[in-house]
């Protein structure tokens, strides 16, 4: 069975074609110096090391964009507020299990371990959201999780599919219409949403009829 050529040996072979058909002796000159410095050992060896890197897969490429249940701030807040607790206790912890606190007496340990719990507990928080939406080369899909966002249009759009965008402040929720009349609804509050705009109005301006 015949091995493929590679990029490298495919681009060299262009090159001779080139240099066979080159009008001119300065033509020729030029083709030959850059055929040299293609075939160079340095150059072969990056070729070689590019052709065993397989191939990103485009659909790879993929952004997500959620709506926290809890907002980022709290959850961040909480989490650094009970860890520093955790570390205060467990460290004077080593010199006296107990301390008074307002004249009430406390075992440092038990606080530690309830701080503790607090900051994994902020900490699994953080990662629950009521609703989220991928988007890859291909188009977005969106879910809701929870009751937050039950009323909420979701599903899968392709990009060729997209139309138009409207924006609905009175529910603070934005519209995303595709042909035929379907229609997807993203919660403009979810994180870094001016991202998410920017990237359907371009997706609007290739494909579609623009923003209402």
């Amino acid at each position: 069975m015949e091995r493929t050529p590679t990029e490298h040996e495919k681009l060299l072979h262009d090159i001779d074609r080139m240099l066979s058909e080159a009008p001119d002796e300065a033509t020729r000159a030029e083709i030959e110096r850059l055929r040299e410095r293609l075939n160079s050992p340095e150059l072969r060896a990056l070729a070689r090391e590019r052709e065993r890197v397989a191939p990103r897969r485009a659909r790879e490429l993929v952004l997500e964009f959620h709506d926290p249940l809890l907002p980022m701030a709290l959850t961040a807040g909480g989490c650094v507020v009970a860890t520093a607790i955790c570390l205060f206790a467990i460290v004077n912890g080593f010199d006296s299990p107990v301390a008074s606190v307002g004249g009430t007496v406390l075992n440092l340990w038990a606080v530690a371990a309830i701080a503790g719990a607090f900051s994994v507990c902020f900490t699994a928080l953080s990662f629950a959201r009521s609703f989220s939406v991928r988007f890859d080369t291909t188009g977005m899909a969106s879910r809701v999780m929870g009751s937050r966002w039950r009323d909420l249009r979701v599903g899968a759009m392709r990009w060729t599919q997209i139309r138009s965008l409207r924006e609905r402040p009175d529910k603070r929720v934005l519209e995303v219409h595709a042909e035929g009349g379907e229609m997807l609804e993203i919660p403009m509050r979810v994180g870094n949403f001016p991202i998410l705009a920017e990237h359907l109005t371009n997706m609007v301006r290739l494909y579609g009829d623009g923003l209402r």
